[in-house]
């Protein structure tokens, strides 16, 4: 019952991850000993006319039983598929069974005495006329049986032009959608810097931070555009994804950072960390690195991979508890806030702080629910083609999540002060002047 369940849920983020690893359509996949069933290579989505290339080498065939038992080359083979057949993949994928036969799996080619005797290597390549999202896989339905082969793949459209268009169908648009969203990443930065600027009595270390994490988005998105860009034009990155990949971890990193100095009110109302909020952010920050770790190897190995599954799972749920971990500084400051302005007489400027806080961390809620359930329900629930419209949503989302949170915490007299918290804090702080004094950080 429960392994059935596991098997589901394992499927069901197999199939619908794809719309966060937009990979490269000139791929080098290389299996060894692998008895597995069913290989997903890639699924990808064909405008008319469309064309698949593959390319088999170093192929070798062996019996996982410890008596020899003839293999039925011709139950091996590279198969694909659209979307109709979707129930019969994840039936085979749930089941283990054979799906050579099934209505709209259409071989490529399979594998035969002479094909493997008489060749190190062969291409074959299909024309797609129909439009749709395909899924090309391997199949291996000899049982007792294991392979072992480099597999060279092309998927690509034709331009009116006749020129080659590497990029899925239904991320046409994402290269020009990630451009304009940099942009105006790039002009909130040129904003931010220009009120820090002008404001600059007023400016905290904390105000810095966000200056960068703006940064970071920028040139994240910038990396993300050009590496679509050039799998356009060649089928490869580039190393336009390496760069994309190392500054999307580091970007996330500060993100969380940022989110939770700012919750716990770091160098606007409170000077340092207590000892608390240090373990909740240094939970977090080890959640992230997980996350962000799992994020970069799914992209690194693609779907053929053995443990691509285990590293969706572990993305997925390392990635909703770091949401979760993220309040809990603000939920903390609004707790004390409250309790300040009811024993030290300063009821109108806390309370002023602490609306501020409850709107910043329903701000954060709304985020979380948005980005990591509301748009991946949007994406399970809907047709492929509108996978590109969610990404463009889901930046959209984000966009004004930033402009919110920089809004509420705008370089200006709100926070020219830090908070007395303790007891312990009141002896060092008697000869320091009224509230009005700003302390620098």
């Amino acid at each position: 019952m429960h392994e059935n369940v596991h098997h589901h849920v394992v499927y069901f983020f197999l199939l619908f991850f794809s719309f966060r690893s937009v990979r490269s359509e000139i791929q080098t996949i290389k299996l060894s000993s692998d008895a597995r069933p069913l290989i997903l290579f890639e699924d990808f989505g064909f405008s008319n006319p469309g064309y698949i290339s593959v390319t088999i080498s170093s192929i070798s065939i062996a019996t996982t039983k410890s008596i020899f038992v003839p293999t039925k080359l011709s139950l091996m083979g590279v198969f694909y598929a659209p979307t109709p057949a979707r129930q019969a993949i994840k039936l085979a994928f749930l089941k283990e069974t054979c799906i050579i036969g099934k209505p709209f799996i259409f071989p490529i080619f399979t594998f035969d005495e002479k094909t493997i005797l008489s060749q190190s290597h062969f291409n074959k390549t299909v024309l797609v006329t129909i439009p749709d999202l395909y899924y090309i896989f391997f199949v291996n339905c000899a049982k007792n049986s294991s392979v072992s082969l480099t597999v060279d793949l092309e998927t690509y459209n034709i331009k009116p032009n006749g020129d080659r268009d590497y990029i899925d169908e239904h991320f046409a648009s994402l290269p020009t959608t990630l451009f304009l969203f940099s942009l105006s990443f790039f002009v909130f930065l040129v904003t931010w810097s220009y009120a820090c600027n002008t404001n600059k009595h007023y400016v905290h270390k904390i105000h810095i931070v966000m200056a960068i994490l703006l940064f970071l988005k920028f040139l994240e998105l910038i990396c993300y555009a050009n590496s679509q860009n050039s799998i356009r034009r060649s089928g490869l990155p580039h190393g336009w994804n390496v760069l994309w990949l190392a500054i999307h971890f580091v970007r996330n990193m500060l993100f969380v950072v940022v989110i939770m100095l700012i919750g716990a009110g770091w160098s606007l109302f409170r000077p340092t960390l207590k000892e608390p909020q240090i373990c909740a952010m240094s939970l977090t920050i080890f959640l992230q690195i997980l996350a962000s770790t799992c994020f970069i190897l799914i992209h690194g190995v693609g779907p053929s991979d053995k443990h691509y599954r285990y590293w969706i799972l572990m993305y997925y749920s390392t990635d909703f508890l770091c949401c979760v971990t993220t309040t809990l500084p603000t939920r903390k400051s609004i707790e004390e806030l409250g309790l300040n302005s009811r024993m030290e007489g300063k009821e109108a400027r806390r309370l002023t702080h602490k609306k501020v806080y409850e709107n910043f961390v329903l701000a954060l809620y709304l985020y979380i629910g948005f980005t990591r359930l509301a748009v991946f329900a949007l994406r399970t629930t809907t047709s492929f083609k509108f996978w590109c419209s969610s990404i463009a949503l889901e930046l959209s989302i984000e966009v004004i999540f930033y402009i919110v949170v920089y809004l509420m915490f705008w370089p200006n007299e709100r926070y020219d002060y830090v908070v007395v918290e303790d007891k312990e804090d009141e002896s060092s702080s008697m000869a320091a002047p009224g509230p009005g004094y700003r302390v620098l950080n």
